[in-house]
């Protein structure tokens, strides 16, 4: 009997110690999305960087066409509203024939309001709007609507919209004019 217990503690005393030093595999990561904290992204500061080329599209007077590239910043409500105040540069084609002025360069400074159409809190992508009103330096009074698609979420989207802005400046005659353009907002909102 003695001796059966002595083995029988031998055999417990192996199989530790080959328990203790065996390779050991853990379960791997599930292949799924990462998880993302939606309710601190909700609210908070934003930034949104943006360029925009357009055109008038007047049929009995010369046309002009502009690119411009504005920083917008402010606060975020909801994923629905977001309001913020932009400045930037903006450069004119064709001017000499349209504006009073010689010079080609304007700093638009605005007020900004945008949104987006639907929830993008299962989505990648969701349309947005967006309105830009305020002055340009040299000009006077601009509106902008603008209408897209958003790509990336609640931050850190790509942006890609259609413009319309309406323009009041002196043309040439020293009249006062408004000018409707048309033009393609690309963007990136974090």
């Amino acid at each position: 009997m003695r001796k059966a217990i002595i083995t029988l503690l031998a055999m417990a005393s192996a199989m530790t110690g080959y328990a203790q030093y065996r390779d050991v595999k853990l379960p791997e990561k599930p292949a799924q999305r990462e998880y993302r904290d939606y309710s601190s992204r909700d609210k908070g500061f934003w930034c949104a960087v943006e360029a925009e080329g357009g055109s008038s599209i007047m049929s009995d007077l010369p046309n002009m066409q502009h690119v411009t590239l504005t920083f917008t910043g402010g606060y975020r409500i909801s994923e629905y509203l977001r309001l913020g105040v932009g400045a930037g540069g903006r450069v004119y084609v064709n001017n000499a024939d349209v504006r009073n002025t010689d010079n080609r360069f304007g700093v638009p400074v605005f007020a900004n309001a945008r949104g987006n159409f639907i929830s993008a809190y299962d989505r990648d992508g969701v349309p947005f709007w967006s309105f830009n009103i305020g002055g340009v330096t040299n000009d006077g009074f601009f509106a902008s609507p603008a209408i897209g698609y958003s790509f990336g979420g609640l931050r850190d989207n790509f942006q890609i919209g259609l413009t319309y802005t309406i323009a009041a400046f002196k043309d040439c005659t020293q009249t006062s004019r408004a000018y409707s353009y048309f033009g393609l907002k690309l963007g990136y909102e974090f």
